[in-house]
């Protein structure tokens, strides 16, 4: 016969495996299932908050129902009258059944460490699509009364995964900057030493890929900063390894004018170039590719200029000659360029409106094969005279203190201009015979109308004219 102590000691210890099993003992229907019922709200209501998050809170009132049915199963138990059968077998029952339900919590419990572990192996070998599955199996709603770390780790590495696939969809569609500023949050996540290891190599590939991008449809600025920032942040890569044969390709692709001797396009090209030394000052890289341009800028600004008088591209002509003067102070060709910048300038005057100017008059010999010009200057302006031709260049005749304007420009000789016995400033023009062009202005009055002439010079001949200011009444 089971004493009362024992069948309360029996139900209590059913009672034990939180189902209630105690109370089907002692056949207390009603609180067998009003156990049941309080039971399945705790458990919903743990799942659907994620107990997981407050494990001390949910396993204090977990223990609390468990002892509250424990007292229960003894109180009732043992208020109960004795029974007729024998204690050992409900007790050898409930012992079982603690036993089954222990064995059951472990390895329910151990669940989600086994489906992380997966996860994070998957993780790892950078296979994030399968990691996520077990990540999600780790954390389902299921999982919530384990109260597992595992959890926590499960969900954080997904949450890495999830960072990891978004950066992969976005580098499918080409949209570098989204799939780097991923990578880079996945990588920072885990302060540089990601679960994928191989996470900062893709990062390097994405900033290759978008520097090649840029390369093709970018400036050459935009282009060299992304190239750059590749060995600069992932100095031991592939990606870093191949950026100078990236930056050769870059100068061979955009300084094709520069091979085909388009020398105006290739001046283009290379500006950008030479702006990296500048901006970039103390890069290898940039420093590089600017030395490359400026050895091949002198030669293309020059070559421009020249190619571009030869064209009539007066405009052009003049703009990189005056550029390569001022640079290049120093260089063979700057004396040729100056020549040639006159050449241009009486071009554009002849070109335009002037007036003309008479051929000049002959008044002596000179030595063979040379020709000399003298010019008078009759004028309260300082003139200037620009010619070209076997020879080229520029005179400069000072004002006459003592004149004043009469008449048209270089109008010629009048009653009152030009007087013999007055010494006025001078200036003599020494050349070799032949065709010239001539001009003849006042710097400093654009005011007066300049003079342009073409003259034929005959060996040993020495030419002497007089100049003067005549205002117009028309």
């Amino acid at each position: 016969m089971a004493s009362g102590t024992s069948r309360g000691a029996v139900a209590a210890l059913l009672n034990a495996s939180g189902l209630g099993a105690g109370y089907l003992y002692l056949r207390l229907w009603g609180r067998a299932v009003a156990a049941w019922a309080v039971t399945a709200v705790l458990v919903l209501s743990a799942i659907w908050i994620h107990a997981s998050g407050t494990p001390w809170f949910w396993l204090t009132v977990f223990a609390l129902w468990l002892a509250t049915m424990v007292r229960g199963g003894w109180k009732h138990g043992a208020a109960a009258p004795p029974m007729t059968r024998p204690p050992w077998l409900p007790l050898t029952a409930a012992v079982a059944l603690l036993a089954l339900v222990t064995a059951g919590v472990v390895q329910y419990r151990g669940g989600p460490g086994q489906e992380t572990e997966r996860g994070d192996a998957a993780h790892a070998a950078g296979d994030c699509a399968r990691a996520v599955e077990h990540y999600d199996a780790a954390t389902a709603g299921r999982n919530e009364l384990t109260f597992s770390p595992a959890l926590e780790r499960a969900a954080d590495g997904r949450a890495g995964c999830r960072i990891l696939l978004t950066a992969e969809a976005a580098a499918r569609q080409e949209d570098f900057t989204g799939a780097i500023n991923g990578y880079g949050d996945y990588v920072a996540r885990y302060d540089g030493s990601p679960p994928w290891p191989g996470a900062p190599d893709r990062l390097a590939e994405l900033h290759l890929g978008q520097a090649d991008s840029l390369a093709d449809g970018g400036t050459i600025e935009a282009a060299f900063a992304a190239y750059a920032a590749i060995p600069a942040g992932f100095p031991d890569s592939k990606p870093a390894a191949a950026v100078p044969e990236r930056l050769d390709a870059l100068y061979a692709r955009l300084t094709r004018a520069l091979a085909d001797e388009d020398h105006c396009a290739a001046v283009g090209e290379l500006r950008p170039f030479l702006t990296l030394g500048t901006e970039h000052r103390g890069d290898p890289l940039a420093e590089g590719l600017a030395e490359r341009a400026e050895a091949a800028f002198p030669d293309a600004l020059y070559a421009c200029g020249i190619t571009s008088y030869r064209d009539e591209d007066h405009t052009s002509a003049r703009t990189a000659l005056e550029e390569f003067r001022s640079l290049y102070p120093d260089d063979g060709r700057t004396e040729r360029a100056g020549e040639t910048l006159i050449a241009i300038e009486i071009a554009d005057i002849g070109g335009g409106a002037t007036g003309d100017l008479p051929d000049p008059t002959p008044a002596g010999s000179a030595p063979g094969g040379t020709v000399t010009v003298e010019i008078v200057n009759d004028s309260p302006e300082a003139l200037e005279i620009l010619y070209t031709g076997a020879e080229t260049g520029t005179k400069t005749v000072d004002a006459c203190g003592g004149c004043t304007t009469r008449s048209d420009l270089l109008s010629g000789w009048s009653d009152t201009a030009c007087q013999a016995g007055v010494d006025r400033p001078t200036t003599t023009i020494r050349l070799p015979a032949g065709t010239y062009e001539f001009v003849v202005r006042t710097p400093d009055d654009s005011s007066v109308t300049p003079f342009y002439g073409s003259w034929e010079l005959s060996s040993g001949t020495a030419y002497s004219d007089c100049y003067y200011i005549e205002t117009s009444l028309y």
